[in-house]
């Protein structure tokens, strides 16, 4: 189950109104998933509470406007719980779990630059090392269900140090790591057909679009090349990484 179907059946989990069946479901992709475990838990909050403050019926004019709405998008059950919940008291929650629907729309980008920065911090060793990347690609055959095409840093001075077969969102993923001075760099290459990349700050280097992120100091650059994702990461500046984006070799 992708996370944009989680998000759809969390209301009703939530609410405890969810079928056994598709429960299962949405546990097992929480369970592996943080970014919507984090949803999850700002839904409990809510519920939590706007119980606590009781059942306070909105303004006329307000549960007028919200109904008419509801029905224009055939949500009746939507439109009844808004009815009953306050909206002020729900804004008021949603600022103070400082959640907007921008946040919304950027989150499957948050969460891939979540698992990617986890992965380079970790330093795990490599299963096959450097220095030559090409063997690299060649190894990757039969351990991950896509080609891996090996980037190729236009700069002299940095150097392959191997690389690892890992994952991004639960899915396989291929991770080569990098060294330039004194810094090490990670690329993750995964299929983009099976992870939502959702939306962000994007530049354009040259012909390639890239989605711009940072988590706990360490800055992250994803692009799409042909049909695979890259996402780029270290602790060199955001203007250094996209200097490296800039002389990838296509």
């Amino acid at each position: 189950m992708s996370c944009k179907e989680t998000r759809k059946y969390l209301d009703a989990a939530v609410d405890g109104e969810l079928a056994p069946e598709r429960l299962i479901e949405v546990e097992t992709h929480l369970e592996a998933c943080a970014a919507c475990r984090a949803v999850q838990l700002i839904k409990q909050r809510m519920k939590s509470e706007l119980f606590e403050r009781g059942q306070i019926t909105a303004p006329d004019h307000l549960r007028a406007s919200i109904l008419k709405t509801a029905t224009r998008r055939r949500k009746t059950r939507a439109a009844v719980k808004i009815g009953i919940a306050p909206l002020a008291a729900a804004a008021a929650i949603l600022i103070a779990f400082n959640l907007s629907q921008a946040d919304l729309e950027e989150e499957p980008l948050a969460a891939v630059v979540e698992d990617v920065v986890e992965r380079h911090v970790r330093a795990l060793p490599m299963e096959v090392e450097g220095p030559d990347p090409n063997q690299a690609a060649s190894w990757f055959r039969g351990k991950v269900d896509f080609p891996v095409r090996t980037p190729r840093i236009g700069l002299r001075q940095a150097s392959f140090e191997g690389a690892r077969v890992s994952n991004v969102r639960s899915h396989q993923a291929a991770h080569m790591r990098y060294k330039l001075d004194g810094h090490r760099i990670s690329f993750m290459i995964f299929n983009p057909q099976r992870i939502s990349l959702g939306t962000g700050r994007t530049v354009m280097i040259g012909e390639r679009e890239v989605l711009l992120g940072r988590r706990n100091g360490f800055n992250v650059a994803v692009f799409l090349d042909g049909d695979m994702a890259y996402a780029l990461s270290s602790d060199l500046s955001q203007d250094r990484l996209l200097e490296l984006v800039a002389q990838l070799d296509r």
